[in-house]
C-alpha cells in the first residue's frame, strides 16, 4: 500500500464523515432551530433566551449521532485500509486517515456551515426567532475565534488528536487480533 492509497482512502472517508456530520447538523436545525444555540454568538443567545426543551432533546440526539459517526466512519476507513494493505497497518496510515477526515470536517464546518450558510446565506432554519437581522449573524471573525481560541487552539489540536486516537486504536486492535 502506498501513501497515495492512504490519501485516497482518507479523502474518501473524509467526504463520508463530513457529509454525515453536515446532515446531522442541518437535520437537527430543521427539527429544532435552537438545538445549537450554544454555538451562536453571545448577543444572539442573549436576545433569543433559553433553549427550548425540544432544542435540548434535539441537541442530545445530534451529539449521539455525531459521536456514532466519529467512531463508525474511521473504523470502516481503517478496515478499508487494512483490506488494501493485506497486512499490518501500524500507526501512521490510520493516523493519516483520521487526521484527513477531521481536518476536512473542521474546514467544511467553518467554511460551508458557518461562513457560507450561517453568515452569508442565513437560511431560515439557522436564524432564531426574534433575532432576525442582527449584525452578529455576519460576524465571520466570531467563527474563526471559536476555531482558533487564544492562547491554546484546542479545536485545531483536536484534528491531530483525532488522528492519534484512530492510529492508536488501530495499533491496539491489530495487537489484540494478532
Amino acid at each position: 500500500m502506498t501513501w497515495s492509497d492512504v490519501l485516497a482512502a482518507g479523502v474518501f472517508h473524509a467526504l463520508i464523515l463530513t457529509a454525515l456530520f453536515t446532515a446531522v447538523v442541518i437535520g437537527g436545525l430543521l427539527f429544532a432551530r435552537d438545538s445549537l444555540i450554544g454555538d451562536y454568538p453571545p448577543a444572539i443567545r442573549e436576545r433569543y433566551g433559553a433553549q427550548s426543551e425540544r432544542g435540548r432533546r434535539t441537541a442530545g440526539v445530534m451529539g449521539a449521532l455525531n459521536a456514532l459517526v466519529f467512531v463508525v466512519v474511521p473504523v470502516v476507513g481503517v478496515l478499508d485500509l487494512h483490506g488494501r494493505s493485506g497486512g499490518s497497518l501500524g500507526f501512521w496510515p490510520p493516523f493519516a486517515l483520521g487526521t484527513i477526515g477531521f481536518a476536512a470536517l473542521v474546514l467544511v464546518d467553518l467554511v460551508v456551515l458557518d461562513w457560507l450558510l450561517f453568515c452569508t446565506v442565513r437560511p431560515r432554519f439557522m436564524v432564531l426567532p426574534g433575532t432576525e437581522g442582527m449584525p452578529e449573524y455576519r460576524d465571520y471573525a466570531f467563527h474563526w475565534r471559536v476555531l482558533v481560541p487564544s492562547p491554546v487552539p484546542w479545536p485545531l489540536l483536536s484534528v491531530v488528536g483525532y488522528g492519534a486516537v484512530v492510529g492508536a486504536v488501530s495499533v491496539v486492535a491489530e495487537a489484540v487480533a494478532g
